[in-house]
C-alpha cells in the first residue's frame, strides 16, 4: 500500500534560526562541551546535538543490519553461482562422454566385425584340423584354444559396443535433465543477483547516511547550526495511495504519524522507511495529538470517535475508543502535562477527556457553529477553541470557566451567492512562551464554493486578547492556510496550505508579509516541526508525506561500494 521513495538520510539541527540577516540562538550554556564523548544522548544535551547523535547511532545500527544483509545476500549469491557452475560442469561431462561414445561406436563396430570374422575363420580352421588331423589331439586342442580365444575377444568387442551404446543412451537421457538444472540454477541466480545488487546498494546508501550523520554531528558540535527557511530542501518523501490530512512526529522522532482519507492512521519509520497502519476509524482521520512524554497518540476522525494508540506497538491496535462528538472530530490536543485531551467537533462542542482512562472531564458549550480547532496554552492553564465564524473562546482549565472571546472574524465570511459561511479557524498555535496566539485560515473570500481567497493568519497578543497582526503571503496567492506552527524558538512561524497549488509561508511575528515562501507540489493540510527545530513534515493532497530541512547542508562524499 505504501512505499518509501527517498533516502533515509535526514538533516538534524539546533533551536537556532536565521531570519533575513539577523541570527538568534536558543541554546544552553557550555554549547561547546565535549558532547561527542557520550555514547548515549543526555536529556540536557542541546536538541540538535542530541538528535544528531541519536540519528547517527540509529543510522549506524541500520547500516550494520544492512551490511549483514548484504553479506548474507553475497553468500547466497556465491552458493547459487557455484550451483550454476556445477550444473554447467555436469553438462560438459555429459557432452564429452556422449561425444566420446559417439566417436567410439563406429570403431567398436568395426572391431566387432573383425572379431566376429576372426571367430568364423578359426572355427573353419578347427574343422579343417579335426578332419585332417583326427589322430593329432594336440593340434586339435591347439585349434580349439585359438577358437576360444577368438570367441572371447569377439565377446569383449560385443560388450564394448553394447556398453558404448548404453553409455550414449544414458547420456542422451541425462543431458536434458542436466541442461534443465543449468536453466533452473541460472533462473535462481537472477533474483539472488538482483537481491545482492539491492542489498549492496542499500548498504552503500546506509554507509553514506552514517557518514553524513557523523559529519553533521561533528559540524553541529563545532558550529551551532542555523535554521534558515531560505535553504529549505526535501530530505524525505513517503508515498501513499490516498491524500494525507494531518501529521505529527513522535516524542523521540523515530516515526512520523499521519492521518489519511483511507480511514487509517499511518506510521512511517524515518530511519528504515517501514510502514504500519492503525485500523479503527470508520472515516477520514484528520486530527492527531501526541503525548508530550509517552508513546500515546490520540486520533480523531469524521465519524466522531477518538482513539488512543501506542505508537510503538509492532501491530498497532486501538487501546481505547471514545464516542466523542456527533459529527466530525475536527481537532485534538493534549495538555502540556499530558493529563488531559481536548477535542472539538461539528456538534459545536469542546470536550475535555482524562488521558488515563478516557472519561469525560468537561463539556464546554457556547460556540454557535462548528468548532474547527482547539489547543492548550503552553502554561496548561487555558484552552482556546476556534469555530467556523472566527470566534476564539478562551476557557480556564480546572474551573472550566469561559474567560473571553477573541475576534478572528477576518477568517470567515458569509457568501450570499451560495448562502453559506466559509472559512473558519483551520489551525491554531501558541508561541512557545505563550505570549502570541496564531489562528490560520482564509480571508478576502470572493468565491466560497471554489475557496478563492487569501491564506491568512490572525496573530493575537494573548495577554490582552488584541489582534496585533494579520499575516498574508507577500506575493499574490489564492487558497487557504490549513496549518500554522511557531518555530520552537518563537522567532518565526510557518503556514502550510494552498488552493490550486500548495505553499509554505514563513513570517516574523512583527511583519504582516511573509519573508519567504516555498512552493509545494500540491495543497498541504498540516505542518509540524521535528523536535530538533530544523526539520518539518507536511502531509499533501497528492498522497505524499514530505519532510523538509531548514538547517545547514553538510556535503558528504558518496560511500565506497559495498565489500564483496
Amino acid at each position: 500500500m505504501t512505499k518509501l521513495t527517498a533516502s533515509c538520510l535526514l538533516a538534524t539541527g539546533l533551536l537556532v534560526f536565521t531570519v533575513g540577516r539577523s541570527t538568534s540562538v536558543v541554546v544552553a550554556d557550555d554549547a561547546q562541551s565535549n558532547v561527542a564523548a557520550a555514547a548515549t544522548p543526555a536529556a540536557s544535551e542541546l536538541p540538535a546535538i542530541r538528535f544528531a547523535r541519536k540519528d547517527a547511532a540509529k543510522l549506524a545500527e541500520r547500516a550494520k543490519q544492512l551490511a549483514d544483509a548484504a553479506g548474507q545476500a553475497a553468500a547466497q549469491f556465491e552458493v547459487a553461482t557455484k550451483a550454476v557452475a556445477d550444473a554447467k560442469a555436469a553438462v560438459a561431462v555429459i557432452d564429452k562422454t556422449l561425444a566420446d561414445a559417439t566417436a567410439a561406436i563406429p570403431l567398436a563396430e568395426q572391431a566387432k566385425v573383425v572379431a566376429d570374422k576372426s571367430v568364423t575363420d578359426v572355427q573353419e580352421a578347427l574343422k579343417k584340423t579335426e578332419a585332417e588331423k583326427a589322430n593329432d589331439q594336440e593340434a586339435i586342442n591347439a585349434a580349439k584354444t585359438v577358437v576360444e580365444t577368438a570367441a572371447k575377444a569377439a565377446a569383449e568387442k560385443t560388450k564394448q559396443l553394447v556398453d558404448l551404446g548404453e553409455a550414449k543412451k544414458k547420456n542422451e537421457t541425462d543431458k536434458p535433465i542436466a541442461t534443465k538444472k543449468v536453466t533452473d540454477a541460472e533462473a535462481a541466480l537472477k533474483p539472488l543477483a538482483d537481491a545482492k545488487a539491492a542489498a549492496d546498494k542499500a548498504a552503500a546508501e546506509a554507509q553514506t547516511a552514517v557518514q553524513a550523520a557523523q559529519k553533521r554531528l561533528d559540524a553541529f558540535i563545532a558550529t551551532l547550526p542555523k535554521a534558515d527557511p531560505a535553504v529549505i530542501r526535501l530530505v524525505q518523501k513517503f508515498t501513499h495511495t490516498r491524500p494525507l490530512l494531518a501529521c505529527r512526529f513522535d516524542a523521540n522522532a523515530d516515526y512520523v504519524i499521519t492521518g489519511a482519507q483511507d480511514n487509517l492512521v499511518h506510521r512511517w519509520d524515518v530511519f528504515t522507511g517501514s510502514h504500519a497502519e492503525f485500523a479503527g476509524h470508520r472515516s477520514w482521520v484528520n486530527a492527531l495529538a501526541m503525548h508530550p512524554s509517552t508513546n500515546l497518540l490520540v486520533s480523531g476522525a469524521n465519524e466522531g470517535q477518538l482513539i488512543w494508540w501506542n505508537v510503538l506497538d509492532a501491530t498497532p491496535t486501538a487501546q481505547r475508543t471514545v464516542a466523542a462528538h456527533q459529527g466530525y472530530v475536527r481537532a485534538v490536543a493534549i495538555s502540556p502535562d499530558g493529563q488531559l485531551v481536548a477535542s472539538a467537533g461539528n456538534d459545536k462542542l469542546v470536550k475535555v477527556w482524562n488521558v488515563a482512562d478516557g472519561s469525560l472531564v468537561q463539556t464546554l458549550t457556547g460556540h454557535g457553529s462548528h468548532v474547527y480547532n482547539v489547543g492548550f496554552h503552553p502554561s496548561g492553564k487555558f484552552i482556546v477553541s476556534g469555530d467556523l465564524k472566527g470566534v476564539l473562546k478562551q476557557w480556564e482549565v480546572g474551573t472550566w470557566k469561559h474567560v473571553r472571546d477573541l475576534d478572528a472574524g477576518i477568517l470567515t465570511k458569509y457568501d450570499p451567492t451560495f448562502k453559506a459561511d466559509c472559512g473558519g479557524i483551520r489551525s491554531l498555535d501558541f508561541s512557545p512562551d505563550g505570549k502570541l496566539l496564531a489562528a490560520a485560515g482564509i480571508a478576502d473570500v470572493t468565491n466560497a464554493f471554489a475557496g478563492v481567497g487569501v491564506p491568512t493568519v490572525a496573530l493575537f497578543d494573548f495577554e490582552t486578547g488584541t489582534r496585533t497582526k494579520v499575516l498574508k503571503p507577500k506575493d499574490n496567492f489564492q487558497g487557504t492556510c490549513w496549518g500554522v506552527k511557531f518555530h520552537p524558538s518563537g522567532e518565526f512561524l510557518v503556514g502550510a496550505g494552498g488552493g490550486g497549488a500548495g505553499s509554505l509561508w514563513f513570517w516574523k511575528p512583527d511583519d504582516e508579509k511573509s519573508f519567504f515562501a516555498f512552493k509545494l507540489p500540491t495543497v498541504a493540510y498540516d505542518v509540524t516541526f521535528h523536535p530538533d527545530g530544523l526539520r518539518l513534515a507536511v502531509p499533501l493532497y497528492d498522497k505524499t508525506l514530505v519532510v523538509y530541512d531548514l538547517g545547514p547542508k553538510v556535503e558528504v562524499a558518496a560511500a565506497p561500494p559495498a565489500a564483496k
